[in-house]
């Protein structure tokens, strides 16, 4: 019980329920404010200013004066306005009136009379609220107004008001309930979808019923988040098969190698071979070790990147001549185009570190006596720097993972290398808020680095 009551969806219930009925308390107390009482405030108000009128008249000029004051006053009265008198003398005698009946005693305050007339063979019911003076001669003064159809709404509501609270109380709690249920299915299907994906069902997704409310939104944002750890508990995974096959193979050549050298018969000179290679398979281990560390810092923002105006051609111009001898070695023309002068804000090191990767990987998997073009762009807010090759294609669905860590292509096999470049890049480019593209077309592989270009420095010249 203590869950319930504590719960969202029976608060909510709650809340609903108390908000409808009071809202149509309110509407009932203002329909019988404007229907009812404020009419009869009116009539009220109306007759008291008659009688005082009436009062004046009677003390200006007697009884007689009054009484055709008052016979005028009925005559022009509309029917729904209608107005009733009756004037009796001390000694009891009628003098005027138009009313069958009233107290035959004097009453304080306002009181009603029933005063039906009979009008062509039929009776129109009226009901005068009255009130009455005693003038100081005896002489009795009755004034009043027909209230009758303001009346007969009051007793309406009097008599519909009990049966309304019951109604207004039975809607409450009907509709608080559907509307507690509906939150509390809709909460519910994200709470069961949670604690299955915690068993380690990582593909469960929280329901989408397409009607576009805030729990519809709410569910794509918690599946988009769930994708992206299914997505990064996979990567995890893959890392890690991958890693350990990575070390499986240097720690199984060094282990080999040492072997071969503690051999008592084997001669100096080859103990020196096979402790030059031991140390050479370790220098490739600490090189993955240091890649994945830098990846990790980059990632996760540890890594100290000073953000400065610099000027992205220069560094484009610098990674290209820095490359040209490893790819003249292999007959590969490396080509540069673009704007003189291109400046942004970012780290130089780790930008020049990027580019120099591109072009690494292009003259490393590139075909032989192919081409390698490097180009930048000016695309007014952002700059966008290509480094594309002739080689073998990629083969569907390559392209999405290059940049996934030890994720290496069907064309990199049997070629040095550990897969760690891309994923350096992407880090590299996500930490400068860029976008990383890889597109591969038949024998033609460009990779494109898309930078934004904040702040009064950047410029293209």
């Amino acid at each position: 019980m203590e869950r319930i009551v504590k719960s969202l969806s029976f608060r909510l219930a709650l809340t609903y329920a108390g908000l409808f009925c009071a809202s149509l308390v309110l509407l009932f107390a203002a329909y019988y404010w404007l229907a009812v009482a404020r009419p009869l405030a009116a009539i009220r108000t109306q007759v008291d200013g008659e009688l005082a009128a009436l009062a004046q008249v009677h003390e200006a000029g007697g009884r007689d004066a009054l009484a055709q004051r008052l016979e005028q006053r009925a005559r022009r009265s509309r029917t729904a306005e209608r107005a009733f008198h009756a004037l009796i003398a001390p000694d009891g005698r009628v003098v005027t009136s138009n009313l069958t009946s009233w107290p035959s005693t004097s009453r304080d305050g306002f009181y009603a009379i029933e005063a039906d007339v009979s009008l062509e063979g039929g009776e129109i019911d009226f009901s005068a609220l009255s009130r009455e003076r005693i003038f100081a001669d005896g002489t009795r003064l009755i004034v009043g107004r027909n209230a009758e159809r303001f009346e007969e709404r009051e007793q309406a509501a009097r008599a519909a008001f009990p049966v309304l609270i019951v109604l207004v109380l039975l809607l409450a709690v009907a509709g608080g309930y559907l509307m507690s249920r509906a939150i509390g299915l809709r909460i519910e299907a994200i709470s069961v979808t949670a604690r299955k994906v915690m068993t380690g069902r990582l593909g469960e997704r929280v329901p989408v019923h397409g009607s576009g409310d805030d729990f519809d939104r709410l569910s794509e944002t918690l599946n988009l988040m769930l994708e992206r750890n299914e997505a990064l508990f996979q990567s995890v995974r893959r890392v890690s098969d991958n890693l350990a096959h990575e070390l499986r193979t240097p720690l199984s050549r060094v282990q080999a190698q040492l072997e071969q050298a503690v051999q008592v018969h084997a001669g100096e000179r080859t103990r020196m071979q096979v402790l030059d290679a031991a140390l050479r398979e370790m220098a490739r281990l600490q090189a993955i070790f240091d890649a994945l560390l830098r990846i990790g810092r980059i990632e996760e923002h540890r890594h100290d990147i000073g953000f400065a105006g610099i000027d992205l051609a220069a560094i484009m111009r610098d990674a290209v001549e820095l490359y040209e001898p490893a790819a003249a070695q292999r007959g590969i023309a490396l080509s540069a185009e673009g704007p003189s002068r291109a400046v942004l804000e970012g780290d130089r090191d780790l930008l020049f570190q990027a580019i120099g990767n591109l072009l690494d990987n292009a003259v490393k998997y590139g075909r032989a006596d192919g081409a390698i073009r490097v180009s930048l762009t000016d695309l007014g807010d952002r700059v966008r720097i290509a480094v594309g090759n002739d080689g073998p294609p990629l083969r569907q669905g390559e392209a999405e993972r290059l940049s996934e860590r030890f994720f290496r292509g069907s064309g990199a096999i049997g070629l040095p290398g550990h897969g760690l470049g891309l994923t350096l890049v992407a880090a590299i480019v996500g930490r400068h808020e860029g976008e990383l593209d890889i597109v591969s077309s038949g024998d033609w592989t460009s990779v494109a680095i898309t930078l934004p270009r904040p702040g009064p420095l950047s410029r293209i010249e």
